[in-house]
């Protein structure tokens, strides 16, 4: 039984790598995509930091999470998804057209707040007989939390090895005292837009449901990190300038599809690992947080004006 398992596991994990391989043929062939960039993103996020994430919860204990009626909350997230996909295009569009700051980032992370975790948990709330910690779990002990140390560690020495964020720090000529100040705010800041909330829905959510009706883990991982990219995909081709990722301003869209596997779902592999493991709520959100720090300090910084 447990060898049928693995041998579905590894099914899925590898018709994922070839949907990523043929996305990269195609857009390399019809676009020119780059392919080291593509190549860059596939060693480090797909497979050095899910691989450090197995290693960093070897011997942790996964919560215990009960999901009540799988498939119709399965249905009804994916439904959801196209809710989610017509924001990312017109909601965010139209908040990036708030010019002032912090009023811009205040409304997004409202907006981020409200369609990705009051709507979908209070549906789940309501209707599925939920208390709110059995939607999240979490657990702050030590032991627990470990695997979020060694990985939000891992993810910023990767960021500050490969990403642009500590050459952006530099180029700043913030004096260190606003650095050490912001920083710790900042992360408080971003625990909250990218931790709670990217990390509720796609994975104590919708991985964790998909995972269940599938029976099988890694399916659930697969497929969350996938629907995860793919929901970026209208965004991607309808509003580049407001998801800010250079693909052009008038990408087709088979490239936006494409890159939205190629790059975007990536992201969320080695988090998926990570939940799929732990099934911990803080650990996903810490270390969520911790890898967007660096690139996001210093635009945090000018957008409440704590410098100049």
């Amino acid at each position: 039984m447990e060898n049928s398992a693995g041998t579905r596991s590894r099914t899925y994990v590898a018709a994922y790598f070839g949907l990523w391989v043929a996305a990269l043929v195609l857009l390399r062939a019809f676009y020119g995509f780059p392919v080291s960039e593509a190549i860059t993103a596939l060693i480090i996020l797909g497979l050095v930091l899910p691989a450090l994430s197995l290693l960093s919860t070897r011997s942790v204990k996964a919560l215990l999470y009960v999901v009540a009626r799988p498939l119709l909350e399965s249905a009804v997230l994916l439904a959801y998804l196209s809710v989610i996909a017509a924001i990312l295009v017109w909601g965010f569009g139209g908040v990036s057209r708030i010019t002032s700051e912090p009023g811009h980032t205040i409304i997004l992370l409202a907006l981020k707040i409200a369609t990705f975790v009051v709507i979908p948990a209070g549906a789940l709330l309501a209707f599925g007989g939920y208390k709110l910690r059995e939607l999240a779990p979490l657990s702050l002990i030590w032991s627990a939390l470990k695997p979020a140390l060694w990985m939000s560690l891992a993810v910023l020495l990767m960021q500050m090895v490969l990403g642009r964020g500590l050459q952006d720090i530099r180029h700043s000529h913030l004096s260190p005292w606003i650095i050490m100040v912001a920083a710790p705010l900042a992360f408080a800041w971003l625990v909250i837009e990218v931790g709670i909330v990217e990390e509720f829905f796609f994975r104590t959510l919708l991985q964790e449901r998909l995972a269940t009706v599938l029976r099988n883990p890694w399916a659930g991982l697969v497929l969350a990190t996938l629907l995860f990219g793919l929901v970026h995909a209208p965004g991607l081709y309808l509003r580049p300038a407001a998801t800010q990722e250079a693909i052009g301003l008038h990408p087709p869209l088979l490239l936006a599809v494409g890159y939205s596997i190629i790059l975007t779902s990536l992201a969320g592999l080695f988090l998926g690992v990570l939940w799929m493991r732990t099934r911990n709520f803080a650990v996903v959100v810490l270390v969520h947080a911790a890898g967007d720090l660096l690139p996001n300090l210093i635009p945090w910084i000018k957008a409440f004006h704590l410098a100049r």
